[in-house]
């Protein structure tokens, strides 16, 4: 039914597409079929297959009973985009070149059809087709070259070509300046295959431009802590990582390995660290609060350490931090008191082995693991880590 009434919206606009384009022809003093002609009946035609519950004959119908003119030229693109999401490409990209051969469009009319083409293309995968009509509309300066830069971008990420996407997103942030966060990956896209290639100055010069382009980065702070630790400069891996947790605290945990490093060449004091980090947060990452626990527990009492820790599960439940406080006092109870706690224990690990701690703020997917481009909405920068109630 739904479908029924869309085409019986979809007819009405065509019969408008229909009158205008008849009040045009009269308008210039000519008409292709009187009225009451063969164009009349394309429509009853078209009206019968519609009452017969076959929508694709309808639509059929109505597309070569529409002329195509100037005011008519958005219906043909409402057309093939209908195509083109009901899955029929094929359809979209014929409605969309008939259009663009018309010789008597408008150059934005044109360029709006040459994009809907390019988009055709994309989503059948002919990449070099819908490259070359979105390079054309950004080289003849299209109104439309925002949109055109978007869809090219996307070309080349998918083809993993870093160094051309780099190229065309400098080139879109300077249109859309939220794009800096993309772009920003791109660099360490780039950086990541020169590293894979042992050429660790070049990887360095991307994630700095990464960091030039959106100083929020946080990857390229990780890679660059991580690339300075294994050239042997722990202090100059310090300062990525004090600025890791200045921008974004929630992201200490991914660095707790770089963290534990730097503490082993003397080059951070990891008990103050993971102190300005908990503090610094009205919801701190639970794992922070453990490896903080762990530093505690050579200096203080299991009391001192389990109230460390309680207190703070108890503002944010956590069961990670529940498993940590089973094992803390597993070998501090009687016998018949330790069988319980590892029944306990299993039953908690297990909820914790089917928990999902990060989530997509754009589309909602749920990951084991950190994912800088997400994999279903492919947002790049968009996946994070839950914590506090939504973790637990």
């Amino acid at each position: 039914m739904q479908e029924l009434l869309f085409l019986g919206l979809f007819v009405l606009a065509l019969g408008i597409g229909w009158f205008l384009g008849r009040r045009e022809a009269i308008k210039v003093g000519f008409m292709l079929e009187p009225h009451g002609s063969a164009l009349d009946r394309q429509y009853f035609i078209g009206l019968n297959y519609l009452l017969n519950e076959q929508p694709d004959e309808a639509i059929e119908t109505f597309i070569r009973a529409l002329e195509v003119n100037p005011e008519t030229v958005e219906t043909h693109i409402a057309i093939g985009k209908l195509f083109c999401q009901r899955g029929d490409v094929e359809r979209a990209i014929k409605v969309h070149q008939n259009l663009l051969a018309r010789p008597n469009l408008s150059r934005p009319q044109a360029d709006r059809v040459q994009l809907e083409l390019a988009r055709d293309y994309l989503a059948v995968g002919m990449l070099n087709r819908a490259e070359r009509l979105l390079e054309e509309l950004v080289e003849a300066a299209s109104p439309l070259r925002a949109e055109a830069l978007i869809d090219l971008v996307k070309v080349h990420e998918r083809e993993h070509e870093w160094d051309s996407a780099i190229l065309v997103g400098t080139k879109l942030v300077q249109e859309r300046s939220a794009f800096a966060v993309t772009l920003a990956h791109y660099h360490c896209e780039r950086a990541l295959v020169l590293l894979q290639g042992n050429n660790q100055s070049a990887a360095r010069k991307h994630l700095g431009q990464a960091l030039d382009t959106d100083s929020g980065c946080i990857r390229a702070m990780l890679m660059l802590a991580e690339l300075d630790l294994d050239q042997g400069q722990p202090q100059a891996a310090q300062r990525w990582l004090n600025r890791l947790a200045e921008k974004d605290a929630d992201f200490v945990p991914q660095a707790l390995p770089l963290i534990r490093r730097c503490a082993d060449n003397g080059a951070l004091d990891m008990v103050q660290y993971l102190d300005r980090v908990i503090a610094s947060s009205a919801q701190p990452q639970v794992q922070s609060v453990l490896a903080r626990a762990d530093q505690l527990k050579s200096q203080a009492s299991l009391h001192e350490v389990s109230h460390f820790v309680l207190a703070h599960i108890q503002q944010q439940p956590s069961l990670r931090g529940l498993l940590y406080l089973i094992d803390l006092h597993l070998d501090h109870v009687e016998a018949k008191g330790r069988d319980n706690l590892l029944i306990l224990r299993g039953i908690v690990e297990a909820l914790v082995v089917d928990k999902l701690p990060y989530r997509c703020a754009s589309c909602g997917f749920l990951a084991k693991k950190l994912h800088w481009q997400c994999p279903t909405c492919h947002g790049w920068s968009t996946i994070r880590p839950l914590k506090g109630r939504e973790a637990a």
